[in-house]
């Protein structure tokens, strides 16, 4: 039996999911929330399988509140089912672990779909916004060197070009070329999306203070 959380600030929207679900046997609802201070706590507390997330719930910020939940329960899968069709927000949401970006104007059967998709390992995108991308989300990222590797991990540990290039003996020119390495293979943009991704790896955790 596979467990779903709802987070969704809009109550009719909760029911009609719930509505949806219940017509799966395999699947069950056990929790759901409008609030997003609260969205941790319950996926914890449930040992959720899959949570359903509004970005634009109260209380918080929605891409902040993926990458805290990657970090908290590496193995929920997170299907985000939002109004924001900006191609931005979407690669926002996957740097931030995300294994689905689903529109709200898509259908029953399409949500269900999306749902089956992301259990089987698979990311999902709705097709209108991939279309809209100019490469695919979930196309594979080019490797990466065990020394891109290991900056990577220092990144996301919240170390300046400076202090990585004083720990490992290298120039802070040649600490930033590795950086814009790092994002041009995997089709990153700042260090906060670098971040993201070591923690959704399980590279690195969330640096203090975040």
């Amino acid at each position: 039996m596979k467990r779903i959380v709802l987070a969704e600030d809009h109550a009719i929207i909760r029911d009609g999911m719930k509505l949806l679900l219940s017509t799966r046997r395999d699947w069950r609802v056990v929790g759901e929330t409008a609030d997003g201070n609260s969205v941790c706590q319950i996926v914890r507390d449930t040992e959720a399988d899959l949570l359903l997330l509004d970005l634009d719930l109260p209380g918080c910020r929605g891409i902040e509140l993926a990458q805290q939940i990657r970090a908290q329960s590496p193995e929920t899968k997170i299907l985000v089912v939002t109004a924001n069709q900006s191609a931005s927000s979407a690669r926002s949401a996957v740097a931030a672990g995300v294994d689905g970006y689903m529109l709200k104007h898509e259908d029953g059967d399409e949500l269900l779909h999306a749902i089956s998709v992301v259990f089987s390992g698979v990311r999902y995108v709705s097709a209108t916004l991939a279309h809209a991308l100019e490469a695919p989300l979930g196309s594979t990222p080019q490797p990466i060197t065990a020394r891109e590797q290991e900056i990577l991990v220092l990144i996301a540990s919240g170390h300046s070009s400076q202090d990585i290039a004083t720990k490992l003996n290298l120039s802070v020119l040649t600490v930033r070329k590795h950086r814009q390495n790092l994002m041009s293979k995997l089709a990153l943009h700042n260090v906060a999306e670098l971040t993201a991704y070591a923690i959704r790896d399980g590279l690195a955790t969330t640096p203090p203070g975040s």
